[in-house]
């Protein structure tokens, strides 16, 4: 069944009541402190329209068949679900105010919030990248205006956290009329803001307040109008200009000079991220265990992460990072050893080494520094690395193609469960992904992945997620480089911007001095 089936089948009969975000949550974990402090107690004023230069621009508005940054942080803040993450980390209630569960749960009876309308007055897609998420509902059906029925096909312990990603949001059934490549050029969500048309590869996209939102006098902006730059450095630039009042990615070289200005702060948000060496299995070299494990010991993670991150992340080890719920800090982490790097690769079918090469988002300052520092490691032991920097679109279409080596790229747990991240990384043939295009596949580990998704009880949900950690950490898949935050550089006038440890930051509570 597909994310658009779900919604039709459920919630086909008003338009004017399902899914959307939520209330308030904490203000940023950041340096701003005491400003902030002061203003929480201040009346939001009203008006403006925030500039937000952000790395990577949408390609396009579809929730269910992307897992872009710039479709993700764009189509949020038109749609919603039923559920959100808070920025404190906290699944609440969105478009849903309460729910009921059988005792053999599997069926779930949701609480409609009364008085959401459309902006102008939903099911999953079987071929999403996160439709597996939603693999456990076989129907959903609406109880008059304001109850909706979800059946599942067995207890699904991630089911509520599921509920919250964006690619659940809801939107009018069958497209309000239209199909849908016109519904998604000029979409009609429940959230705080409206896109008048869209256009991909565009540079720039505006958004404008929904005056029927749910929320009573919110959003407080008038517009928010994003700017696409995918150079680390130009962004900077415009901020330290004054010509924009938020920028993303803030480069972990930069952070230092820029909490220096006294008209801006930088803001370290707290995140489910873990940045990855991704290895290919469908070339020999890489389907060859000792050979990846040779390269997990050959990078010294913690010198990579001193020269790169300025302090601003840890080093990697599990591939769950340690905010995640079920993060084990047993995991046998295959720590920097030349002479264990040399044993390995001797046991492989490679014991003299070969080239290779890395691909990366060559506008990333943090990536082109990994790269430079990995490919110096990997000579030590006869490995020869070609570092090959494509643009950020070229570089997804050129991965997910299978059309590389290596390449180093994040992986983000969009939801409060780790099941998305043990999923997407590990169930090579339902996570949607491929094991993040590595084409790994352990059949123990996968099993596992499916036993925790039906484990309720925590203590045993814990030794599962342990034992996948534990058995990817030894198959070496992927190198886990470091765990960093969310680095955003903040104008003194924006308050109430806040980033939740999946990434989204829902902008109905930001307004401008």
């Amino acid at each position: 069944m597909t994310r658009r089936d779900l919604l039709k089948y459920g919630v086909a009969g008003s338009a004017a009541v399902l899914l959307a975000p939520l209330v308030g949550g904490n203000a940023s974990a950041s340096a701003r402190g005491l400003r902030q402090a002061t203003r929480s107690f201040v009346t939001p004023k009203p008006g403006g329209t925030l500039q937000f230069a952000r790395s990577i621009g949408p390609t396009t508005l579809d929730p269910a068949n992307t897992i872009i940054a710039g479709d993700i942080y764009t189509l949020d803040k038109i749609f919603e679900p039923l559920y959100v993450t808070n920025p404190a980390g906290q699944l609440v209630p969105w478009l849903a105010t309460s729910y009921s569960v059988s005792n053999d749960n599997r069926t779930f009876t949701f609480a409609l919030r009364p008085g959401v309308t459309f902006s102008n007055g939903a099911r999953t897609d079987a071929a999403g990248p996160l439709s597996f998420l939603d693999y456990a509902i076989t129907d959903i059906k609406a109880k008059g205006n304001d109850t909706v029925v979800f059946q599942l096909s067995q207890p699904w312990a991630p089911f509520l956290s599921d509920l919250s990603v964006f690619a659940n949001a809801i939107y009018p059934a069958n497209f309000g009329g239209k199909t849908a490549k016109e519904f998604f050029a000029a979409p009609i969500g429940t959230g705080p803001f409206t896109l008048g048309s869209f256009t991909p590869d565009a540079s720039s996209l505006t958004l404008k307040r929904n005056p029927s939102y749910w929320q009573k006098g919110k959003p407080y902006l008038d517009a928010v109008e994003f700017l696409y730059v995918d150079n680390d450095n130009q962004r900077v630039l415009q901020i330290q200009g004054g010509q924009v009042d938020i920028i993303d990615t803030v480069p972990p070289a930069n952070v230092s000079s820029l909490k220096a200005s006294s008209n801006l702060s930088v803001d370290l948000f707290p995140a489910w991220q873990v940045d990855l060496l991704v290895m290919n299995e469908r070339l020999p070299q890489f389907a060859d265990r000792h050979v990846r494990r040779a390269i997990t010991y050959a990078i010294d993670r913690p010198a990579l992460v001193h020269a790169a991150s300025f302090g601003t992340a840890k080093p990697g080890g599990s591939f769950f990072p340690p905010s995640l719920e079920y993060y084990s800090a047993s995991t046998p982490v295959l720590e920097f050893s030349l002479s264990q790097a040399k044993a390995e690769l001797a046991q492989s079918k490679f014991p003299k080494g070969f080239s290779t090469k890395l691909l990366i988002d060559g506008g990333v300052q943090k990536w082109v520094t990994f790269a430079q520092i990995i490919k110096a490691q990997l000579q030590a032991i006869n490995i020869d690395v070609d570092i090959t920097p494509l643009d950020h679109s070229a570089f997804e279409s050129t991965f997910q193609k299978y059309d590389y080596d290596m390449f180093i790229d994040y992986a983000i747990n969009d939801i409060s469960d780790p099941d998305e991240m043990a999923s997407f990384e590990v169930d090579v043939k339902n996570g949607g992904s491929e094991s993040y295009w590595s084409n790994y596949d352990n059949p123990k580990a996968i099993a596992l992945v499916h036993e925790a998704e039906a484990e309720y009880n925590s203590a045993k949900r814990a030794a599962l997620y342990a034992q996948i950690q534990s058995i990817v950490a030894e198959d070496a898949p992927f190198v886990a480089l470091d765990y960093p935050p969310y680095i955003y550089a903040v104008s003194d006038r924006v308050n109430g911007f806040a980033v939740n440890p999946g990434g989204a930051y829902r902008l109905e509570d930001v307004w401008l001095t």
